[in-house]
């Protein structure tokens, strides 16, 4: 909610249930980085999060409360050797380092605020996927230990190919869009939600190209036969995601939803390191927030 709102609309605002949705991207993320620091700019925090792969890592800016540590993290350590690289695949397992990002970067390069995170009454849940039954679970970060929360984010950052499996509680995960395409539409969410605001990472043309058959049996040989099932299921991510992309725009078109998405084609890559690109993409961002930012309170608040 917003802070400073009277008491009146912020009955309204619990009433009517809303929930912020982060859809992943890796580097595409500093789109939502952009509108995130526009709510902040507003002093708007949903007291409800859903976040997969990398809308963890911005939504967890957003929980700290630190407007613009996104941008700085992502854009000006986006091009360092310790940020992320082959090497770290190699020898980490993942390709963007995370010892990295969890360690000097939030501890000492670009401080993360540990104490607002530790007392926030925001809840993030963080979607990951289950290696053993490809199922599809979400871990809230309250009162749950912050090394295990920051896992947990870890492990819905885990992309196919980029990363190993990440143990969670002893379970090997992957990345939640394995499991949850796209993002969970508001009949998959875990809780009721009446008015799910959605900020996507994609253009509204945009839809994924079907996944050659080479690139399935690399993927198969990457999981091997222990985790066949995640292996299939990454093959068939881009139908599930191209027809949950038509079921939000329904929604959309029925009022039933708010989605917040680029408006032109995003050209930066998932492992983007073009200062130039993410800054563009982060400002677009922070623009359409910002633009868009009374209708979505108007859209909130109606019965």
């Amino acid at each position: 909610m917003i802070e400073g709102e009277s008491v009146q609309n912020i009955k309204i605002f619990k009433e009517n249930k809303p929930a912020l949705i982060l859809e992943g991207g890796a580097m595409r993320g500093l789109f939502t980085a952009g509108v995130l620091d526009a709510f902040m700019e507003h002093k708007l925090y949903f007291a409800k999060t859903v976040a997969i792969s990398a809308g963890t890592m911005q939504g967890l800016g957003y929980l700290s409360r630190q407007k613009g540590r996104n941008y700085k993290a992502n854009v000006v350590y986006s091009s360092d050797r310790r940020y992320m690289g082959l090497e770290h695949l190699i020898c980490e397992g993942s390709y963007f380092n995370f010892n990295f990002i969890y360690g000097d970067l939030a501890r000492k390069l670009i401080p993360y605020d540990f104490d607002e995170f530790d007392n926030t009454d925001m809840e993030m849940l963080a979607v990951i996927t289950r290696c053993d039954t490809g199922e599809c679970v979400y871990i809230s970060n309250l009162n749950m230990d912050e090394k295990k929360y920051l896992n947990a984010c870890r492990a819905s950052c885990a992309m196919p190919l980029f990363s190993k499996a990440v143990n969670v509680e002893g379970i090997p995960c992957v990345d939640g869009g394995v499991a949850m395409p796209l993002a969970p539409l508001p009949d998959e969410l875990p809780f009721e939600c009446i008015k799910p605001v959605y900020i996507l990472t994609r253009d509204i043309k945009y839809r994924k190209k079907e996944i050659s058959s080479l690139y399935c049996s690399i993927i198969k040989k990457f999981y091997g036969s222990e985790y066949s099932k995640i292996a299939e299921m990454i093959c068939s991510i881009p139908k599930i995601y191209n027809e949950k992309v038509e079921k939000l725009l329904q929604l959309e078109k029925e009022g039933k939803v708010f989605v917040i998405r680029p408006e032109h084609e995003v050209e930066v890559s998932r492992v983007e390191k073009n200062r130039t690109k993410l800054k563009i993409l982060y400002k677009e961002g922070y623009k359409i927030g910002m633009d868009r930012f009374d209708e979505m309170m108007r859209w909130i608040r109606e019965i």
